[in-house]
């Protein structure tokens, strides 16, 4: 049952603001919450990278069978019921490994389907020229800024226990809104009955692997600093409040990105957007491995506008000029491998890296944007 029909830009703008709202706490603050329930940072790798790993099998899995218009919108309301449920159970979390484990499981295979399958909604509309992605995108940004801005004020006020409520909140904000309809509604203008294509056949195509290893690299490269970056920061002392605003700053250039993303670098090829991430990423985590001088994070939080916006506005590009019997695949295949199963290995292995080597596990991040400042030459890219 659906009520309240609305824009397609204004039904997508106030989802991902939702949504990307509970982000905003999940991101910065769960390996804090789950150092207060008393994990170690190995534990802590172990129940991310789950999360992780079961958004690679999902996305695998189940994503690409919602590749109709429309068939996203159900999609979308049933993940956000559960996220919303699973958000809610985490009050009930004891500091038990397997327990904790099982809910990152649960909770990442309800969230990281709905990335996706949002995408590709907005997709659809931009390919009908309803809605430009970039600036309904950046309200999710701007939500998330909200989110982890409001976030690091409570948790210095009252303590790590209000992360769980905050968060599961806006899920069930999310999951309200989602019971309202866009209009006009997702429909399949282009050709009836369309086939899903097989994510082995599309991973096959020209170009589709250079495509994957390079957001793998790019995107990968910010493991640690997701699950690390907020306990590496309070414990050099910055106040809880800092590392919300710092977390914020990365995502205030990350919305100025998406909002002027087709004035910057509307005529630039999708090769040219992942060289300039990949540039980014090596000085991005040099920086953030060698200080936690408040100045020089500020300056490598900046970054995050390339580093992830960038990179992620080159892979919605990329994607948006193949054939539109490929595109659902390859939104499965971009959430699956290199934001699933490639971030979680990388997310597990930065937990051993951070038990081992503190803050200095940010250098192997940046040695991450060597191979896909290489892959982005001539020689082996030809994205476009």
């Amino acid at each position: 049952m659906s009520f309240l029909p609305s824009s397609p830009f204004r039904w997508l703008s106030i989802y991902y603001s939702s949504y990307f709202f509970a982000f905003g706490v999940y991101l910065p603050f769960w390996s804090v919450w789950l150092a207060w329930l008393g994990l170690p940072a190995n534990d802590i790798g172990i129940v991310l990278g789950a999360g992780v790993l079961a958004r690679f099998v999902v996305n695998l899995l189940v994503t690409p069978r919602f590749h109709l218009p429309e068939q996203l919108l159900p999609a979308i309301r049933w993940l956000s019921a559960l996220a919303a449920v699973v958000g809610f159970t985490h009050l009930l979390a004891t500091p038990d490994l397997l327990w904790l484990t099982a809910l990152s499981v649960a909770i990442n295979m309800a969230l990281g389907p709905a990335i996706p399958i949002s995408d590709a909604l907005a997709n659809h509309y931009t390919r009908r020229r309803l809605v430009d992605y970039g600036r309904a995108r950046l309200w999710g940004s701007l939500a998330f800024v909200v989110g982890s801005t409001l976030t690091g004020g409570l948790v210095e006020r009252f303590g790590e226990g209000v992360i769980v409520p905050v968060a599961a909140g806006a899920l069930a904000i999310a999951f309200g809104w989602s019971l309202t309809s866009p209009n006009p509604l997702p429909a399949n203008e282009e050709r009836q009955g369309r086939t899903r294509k097989p994510l082995l056949s599309v991973l096959r195509l020209p170009g589709v692997g250079v495509f994957i290893s390079l957001v793998a690299l790019i995107q990968g490269s910010h493991a640690a600093y997701y699950a690390f970056s907020a306990i590496h920061w309070t414990q050099s002392g910055i106040s809880d409040v800092v590392v919300g605003y710092l977390w914020s700053l990365g995502v205030v250039v990350e919305v100025a990105m998406f909002a002027i993303s087709q004035k910057l670098f509307g005529g630039w090829r999708v090769a040219s957007l992942f060289r300039l991430a990949a540039v980014a990423v090596m000085v991005r985590w040099t920086i953030t491995g060698l200080t936690t001088d408040v100045w020089a994070l500020v300056f490598s939080q900046s970054l995050h506008g390339i580093t992830f916006g960038v990179a992620h506005i080159a892979a919605m590009r990329y994607i948006q000029q193949q054939e539109a019997d490929n595109m659902m695949a390859l939104q499965a295949l971009y959430s699956a491998i290199p934001m699933g199963i490639v971030m979680a290995a990388l997310t597990m292995l930065s937990g051993e890296l951070y038990h081992l080597f503190g803050g200095h596990s940010f250098f192997i991040m940046a040695l991450l944007g060597v191979p896909a400042l290489v892959l982005t030459s001539r020689r082996f890219c030809n994205l476009g």
